[in-house]
């Protein structure tokens, strides 16, 4: 009944805070975070939608981030989201964002795509798009079927419309959370495909830097791969969260607050919080 990782339509969900918490309470949910990314222009909207209900609600985050040549997640939970050193970072992660999209758009122009980021924006109603949106364009103006036939074309590592990003390190985007009195946690760590002994010097990187928390559950995570991230919490100290990762119905395989509970070994980044 915890769901700790979720987008709504201010990054690249379809639902508006309101219909999060509405899909929240309907599903009887009893703690719910708001994680979108590199935003947190939801949350007083989420905040006020459950104000006189028992849903309890997480500030979050997930800020995106470049360790190595991989683009890593790490979300920030019960953070202060007035926080000026918080500000001050997703203000640099937007401007970061929006010159990506405007390179993705340009990348694309040779296709046949024109104004591509414009209707982007369109999409997605902000400035702040991602790759999804774009997929969503293309699907739109007839060049592809569907969004994995977008990232295998286009948008995926090493399509012509791909485009690294200068993300946060990981250094900062943990600073920043701890600053902003919140824990950083790793989001869904199996699913930037990296061997093992990557995964291993991700984690050190990331406890070096002050995080506390991983993902051992996250959206459709099969039973092997909990069991295996529980063993990694444990190994390693960490405390471990649990997140449908929810976009909206049609994109997401796993219903807001439906993932797998998390195994009784663990012991759950809520352990201390007050509920």
């Amino acid at each position: 009944m915890i769901d700790l990782h979720c987008h709504s339509h201010f990054s690249d969900g379809l639902l508006s805070p309101v219909a999060l918490f509405n899909k929240a309470a309907d599903a009887q949910l009893q703690i719910l975070a708001l994680t979108d990314h590199d935003t947190v222009a939801g949350l007083a909207l989420l905040t006020e939608a459950a104000r006189h209900s028992k849903l309890k609600i997480i500030n979050g985050i997930e800020l995106s981030v470049r360790w190595k040549k991989n683009d890593v997640h790490i979300i920030g939970l019960n953070i202060d989201h007035e926080d000026a050193g918080l500000k001050g970072l997703i203000a640099q992660q937007t401007e970061s964002r929006v010159l990506r999209a405007k390179q993705i758009a340009d990348c694309l122009t040779p296709f046949g795509l024109e104004n591509a980021y414009q209707k982007a924006c369109e999409i997605a109603g902000h400035d702040r798009v991602g790759r999804p949106h774009f997929a969503q364009v293309l699907i739109t103006e007839g060049l592809v079927r569907d969004a994995k036939t977008a990232f295998k074309r286009y948008l995926g590592r090493g399509k012509p419309a791909y485009v690294p990003t200068p993300w946060l390190s990981i250094d900062e985007a943990v600073e920043g959370i701890v600053h902003a009195g919140g824990q950083a946690v790793i989001a869904h760590p199996l699913k930037y495909s990296l061997t093992r002994s990557k995964l291993h010097e991700l984690i050190n990187a990331f406890i070096d830097a002050g995080g506390v928390g991983m993902e051992v559950v996250s959206g459709e995570t099969t039973v092997t791969d909990v069991n295996e991230m529980a063993g990694l919490c444990m190994r390693y100290g960490l405390l471990a969260s649990t997140g449908s990762d929810y976009h909206g119905d049609g994109i997401s395989r796993i219903a807001l607050g439906k993932q797998r509970q998390l195994p009784l070994n663990c012991t759950p980044i809520w352990h201390q919080w007050t509920i």
